[in-house]
């Protein structure tokens, strides 16, 4: 660095270091910092005025641990300080290899430059999580407590109010000619506040944390070990887990395919269609909820509106049973990836919001930080052993520990509510990850992880003599929904057991098949002795079933019984159905072939439904498939021999010359004093198609990120984050 330093600006001193590093050392700047890369900077002075915005800055410092952050902190304070210094600043709290990588690792972002002689910029401050030093001079946990007991009823309010909400308060008593027994000014004496400025003031981290009830930072810059007591069958309460949200998704998918739900007027789907739809797939309804979420991501339950209607509802979309027909750990992987990637808070769903209480799919659950959080907190866990269950404490240390920014909203409740869902979704299980949530964590492919944790599907059950089947495990969606057409479900779980009634052998005959393939079937897959109540029950059920037969008149009812007929036109149900006979064997009705086999049926009599061949048909209602939601293609990311030919670009419009001379506050302050004194300005500006261009203007205003200026004779507004450099001309 040259002598004059001081009296330049940072924007240029790290314009000229940028200039001096190697090609393969730009690249992994731009890959590491991706939003400066496009459109291609046109040379430095324009690449460096881009990593010094506030916008870059911000999004940067959420890459940032503890560590990182104390070395920055280390450097502004010093003003420039050597690798070394910054060692020795931080000794005991952090070992040198430690304080070289991080040094390297905001040197590779362009958050410090230099070799020896470390620089930062004032505007890198504005972009940390805090706006006072808090890593640089840690206080010890009983001071802060005795500072706290200290403190009185208006100063404790005031804390409770900073300690809820924003750390940082506006308020004049700020200002160092307050009275000192102000309450600000004397939390300030107690360390229990720090001022920003004559009018802001900010709660240290330590006292928010203590506050809240959270662990200290406590003085290491360490990361922190995390550890817990081994979780045995961790990947086979998972597997059960994962089942369990399948049958759910089946379930819902069901419900919906029957009646859809109605979309409210605010968006989404209401609370009482919320609750139909938990009760009807016997699910509870934060559960019923989070499907619904995960379902409609996934692309299986879409928006749209019914051939007989214009309002619009949700239902399953035709990419259902194709899914439905995969092996279970590929049906599983779709839901968890789509859990991950989820770009909303269904822990929301059920709490009120600005438009009512917030329902399923509403706009008010939309969170663009939601899987930042999920994978934060499953990256946290996979630092632990494997199978271990870290204590909610020591899990939050190390998420605190790695991503600081984001201290205000993964908090302790926050962090247990997503393991809550991670539980859910099978990727943890007993606090631990399990071998998919592993994979998950590492970006790697969990259906193979799964699928060797799920037992292998079976087709087969355990026939008793009470009627009832069990089906030892998993099983496939076509064998289990052949199976709950013979039989009702009691119970769900690892081995699902139903019941065989005169109801469901009537269910099965309805459904088209006849006694002998209901007899085949339970002969194929029983893994024990067909009871012989089994086949007196279904013999019984076919030798009623299909006596009276009804077919389309609109619809007509035939037997070779006349006493059968005349037994049906006798009781209540043929006034109702407006039955009429024209022989003794054969009546005919004005009501639809379903409404007449469902009339009968409450009636007493079981008819079955015949075509015009005389062939037994489902009457059933189909399920309904909506069009599937076209998905939102991911952003696209620069492979290397781009980024390497983004470098070439800027080296080849690079100027000397262009250097920047402004940015951040300093072009601020340099524009908005134009502005009020009518005073000639050059700007360097960017264009969106990464044009480079010069102008002459007169600054009129600057505000909401816009410079309207005079350019020639006619107004125009330019972007300030494209301005590359500014200076007075005249």
């Amino acid at each position: 660095m040259s002598s004059n330093a001081g009296s330049v600006t940072p924007a240029a001193l790290l314009t000229e270091w940028l200039r001096g590093r190697d090609d393969a050392r730009i690249a992994a700047l731009l890959d590491a910092r991706r939003d400066v890369a496009a459109p291609v900077p046109a040379g430095f002075g324009v690449l460096a005025t881009r990593l010094l915005s506030p916008s870059s800055l911000g999004r940067v410092a959420e890459q940032l641990n503890l560590l990182d952050l104390a070395v920055l902190e280390v450097v502004l304070g010093s003003g420039g300080a050597t690798p070394d210094a910054v060692a020795r600043a931080l000794r005991g709290r952090a070992l040198k290899k430690q304080v070289v990588a991080s040094v390297e690792k905001l040197r590779t972002r362009a958050l410090v430059w230099g070799e020896e002689d470390l620089r930062t910029s004032p505007a890198v401050r504005d972009a940390m999580p805090w706006r006072t030093p808090q890593l640089t001079s840690p206080r010890d946990v009983l001071e802060i407590d005795g500072a706290l007991a200290g403190a009185g009823e208006d100063e404790r309010a005031l804390l409770d109010r900073l300690a809820e909400g924003s750390p940082l308060g506006r308020t004049a008593a700020a200002g160092p000619g307050t009275s000192a027994e102000h309450p600000v000014q004397r939390l300030l004496a107690a360390g229990l506040l720090a001022r920003v400025d004559h009018q802001t003031v900010e709660m240290p981290w330590e006292v928010r944390a203590r506050l809240r009830g959270e662990p200290p930072i406590g003085a290491s810059l360490k990361p922190p070990a995390l550890d817990g007591p081994p979780v045995p069958g961790a990947d086979g309460a998972g597997a059960v887990a994962a089942l369990e949200l399948l049958r759910h998704a089946d379930d819902v998918l069901s419900v919906l395919g029957r009646v859809p739900a109605a979309r409210v007027k605010a968006g989404g789907i209401g609370i009482r269609e919320l609750r139909r739809v938990a009760k009807a797939a016997e699910l509870d309804e934060d559960r019923a909820a989070l499907v619904i979420e995960l379902l409609a991501a996934a692309g299986l339950v879409g928006e749209g509106e019914l051939e007989d209607s214009d309002d619009s509802v949700f239902a399953p979309t035709v990419s259902v049973d194709e899914w439905q027909r995969q092996q279970p750990a590929d049906r599983w992987a779709l839901l968890a990836r789509t859990w991950l990637e989820l770009r909303r808070q269904p822990a929301l769903i059920g709490s009120r919001g600005e438009e009512g209480i917030v329902g399923p799919l509403h706009r008010a659950a939309r969170s663009t930080v939601a899987p930042q959080d999920r994978r934060a907190v499953l990256a946290a866990l996979a630092a632990a052993p494997a199978g271990a269950a870290p204590d909610p404490a020591s899990l939050h240390a190390a998420i605190r520990f790695a991503h600081p920014a984001w201290y205000r909203r993964l908090t302790l409740d926050a962090i247990a509510g997503i393991v809550a869902q991670a539980q859910v979704v099978g990727l943890v299980a007993g606090g631990a990850l399990t071998s998919a949530g592993r994979a998950a964590a590492a970006g790697g492919e969990t259906a193979a992880a799964m699928a060797a944790a799920l037992p292998a599907p079976v087709e087969e059950f355990l026939l008793q003599a009470d009627l009832t089947l069990t089906i030892p495990g998993p099983t496939t969606h076509d064998f289990a929904a052949a199976v709950e057409l013979v039989a009702d479900l009691e119970s769900a779980g690892g081995a699902a057991v139903y019941r065989v009634t005169d109801a469901s052998v009537r269910r099965a005959l309805d459904a088209g098949r006849t006694s002998a393939e209901v007899h085949a079937f339970f002969a194929a897959h029983a893994v024990t002795p067909v009871p012989q109540g089994l086949t007196y029950l279904v013999d019984d059920v076919a030798r009623r079933h299909g006596a009276l037969r009804a077919g389309v008149a609109s619809s007509f009812l035939r037997s070779d019984d006349p006493s059968l007929i005349a037994a049906v036109l006798a009781s209540p149900a043929a006034d109702l159905l407006a039955l009429r006979a024209i022989a003794p064997t054969v009546a005919i009705c004005q009501a639809p072939l379903a409404e007449l086999v469902a009339g009968l049926s409450a009636a007493g009599f079981a008819a079955a439904a015949e075509d015009s061949r005389g062939v037994v048909v489902d009457l059933r209602p189909s399920s309904i498939r909506l069009p599937v939601p076209r998905p939102r293609p991911p952003a696209a990311q620069p492979t290397p021999e781009q980024l390497a030919d983004a470098v070439v670009q800027i080296r080849r419009q690079d100027s000397p010359s262009d250097g920047a001379r402004t940015s951040g506050p300093e072009l601020m302050t340099l524009l908005q004093s134009a502005a009020g004194d009518g005073r000639t300005v050059r700007l360097g500006y960017v264009d969106a198609n990464g044009v480079y261009t010069r102008h002459v203007v007169v600054p009129e205003s600057v505000r909401h990120g816009q410079l309207t200026a005079v350019d020639g004779d006619a107004p125009r507004r330019f972007a300030l984050h494209r301005v590359t450099n500014a200076e007075f001309a005249d």
